[in-house]
């Protein structure tokens, strides 16, 4: 690994030391891609039945 990758990765991996954070709301997907997980993904968009079918051919 170089240098400058190294040091990367060690200023992206430290805690946030200035005071300022976000809270951003997430939602984890298990890796793959099975009927669940495109299920999942068509509910959260909001798509409608049709597409759904669309995607599960």
């Amino acid at each position: 690994m170089s240098t400058a990758t190294q040091t990367i990765e060690e200023l992206t991996n430290q805690e946030y030391k200035y005071g300022f954070v976000t809270e951003v709301e997430t939602e984890t997907i298990p890796k793959g891609l099975n009927e669940d997980v495109i299920r999942l993904i068509s509910s959260k968009k909001e798509e409608p039945e049709w597409l759904l079918e669309w995607r599960l051919k």
